[in-house]
């Protein structure tokens, strides 16, 4: 998982997306004040597909434990 702040995302946003497209990496882009809670995460739409078909299937499933990519 690669990390980044705005402005380096933003700097960086072409070579973000192909990470994310062909190396399916899974990147965060965290505020510069730091707060993890705030962060935005950019995945696959395959990964998105998956994520919300666990999640409908069973709630209360642990999304972190989704076999992804």
């Amino acid at each position: 998982m690669k990390r980044y702040s705005p402005t380096a995302a933003q700097q960086a946003l072409l070579e973000i997306l192909t990470e994310v497209r062909d190396d399916q990496e899974t990147v965060v882009v965290t505020p510069t004040d730091g707060h993890e809670t705030d962060s935005i995460v950019l995945i696959t739409k395959q990964d998105w597909d998956v994520l919300q078909a666990a999640k409908a299937q069973t709630p209360e499933t642990d999304l972190g434990e989704v076999e992804l990519g």
